[in-house]
């Protein structure tokens, strides 16, 4: 969603507050409400002794049928313009540049704290299995987390916020609203008897409004929600596969003080770090910008 096109009349909605509170409000229901559903999808298969993989890929196709085709009714109920078909050469570029960030801050981050002594990779760890599952990881984050994401939180939610609010205001209320997403969908989950699924405490609120505020840079100094994907969609394969020292990893490092690579490494170089670069980017942009 690049842009925002204005309604043909007024009679599309009840006068301008109405309009931009209303793609607010139903952009960020859809994201969560169907985010619910894919979760009681998946307990349900859970229940019925399905595997990870199945319970992952039926969480990942309702979300993305449900929340995809809700944010295009949206977007034409309110003449909101969405872009991501056809995947353009430019939207591409964007995609790649995205993803390449998050993987150069990783591999940054990795050079800088073994520079430091603070990390030692052991071992890199290449095989048949290892790829595929990182492929079919990125197949179900793109459609259970990156897609529905950010067509709803950067395409709708912003969008709806700055036919009202300042560029500055419109950022941390929808970072806000990005955050409580989880949480309405723990305390769903709590409701209906099912039990919480993540674990929200003051380090996965802090993470992701500062996750947030990237993939939000990524939208406005692009206008693509292509780039933000991207990033999106880097930052989970570099958390699960090489940060995170699980069973499949891309490789196997000591640290000498645990837990250095999760915080200095995922949270502040690759998300921190993007940020920062990023919102000076934007600031040179804008600064060639009016110098023209």
């Amino acid at each position: 969603m690049d842009k925002i096109t204005p309604p043909a009349s007024h009679s599309l909605s009840r006068g301008p507050t109405g309009r931009w509170l209303a793609i607010t409000v139903f952009g960020w229901l859809a994201m969560t409400l169907g985010l619910f559903a894919a979760t009681v999808a998946g307990n349900a298969v859970r229940a019925s002794g399905g595997a990870d993989n199945a319970i992952a890929a039926v969480q990942a196709v309702t979300a993305a049928l449900l929340i995809v085709p809700a944010a295009y009714l949206i977007q034409r109920r309110f003449r909101l313009t969405v872009r991501l078909l056809p995947l353009t050469p430019a939207a591409f570029l964007h995609l790649l540049g995205g993803g390449a960030l998050a993987l150069l801050m990783g591999g940054l981050g990795f050079m800088i704290t073994g520079a430091l002594g603070w990390t030692t990779i052991i071992a890199w760890h290449f095989s048949v299995d290892l790829l595929l599952a990182v492929v079919f990881n990125t197949c179900i984050a793109f459609l259970y987390e990156a897609l529905p994401e950010e067509l709803t939180m950067r395409g709708m939610v912003y969008s709806g916020l700055r036919l009202r609010l300042p560029a500055y205001a419109a950022y941390v209320v929808q970072v806000l609203l990005f955050v409580l997403v989880p949480v309405t969908v723990n305390q769903l989950q709590a409701w209906s008897g099912q039990g919480r699924g993540n674990n929200i405490n003051a380090d996965y609120v802090i993470l992701l409004l500062c996750f947030g505020t990237v993939l939000q840079l990524w939208r406005s100094l692009t206008g693509s929600l292509w780039a933000s994907i991207g990033f999106h969609l880097a930052y989970l394969a570099m958390a699960r596969f090489v940060i995170l020292q699980k069973d499949r990893s891309i490789l196997t490092y000591s640290e000498l003080e645990a837990g250095t690579a999760p915080v200095i490494i995922q949270f502040g170089i690759i998300i921190i770090g993007s940020a920062v670069l990023l919102a000076l980017l934007g600031l040179l942009v804008r600064w060639r910008r009016l110098r023209v």
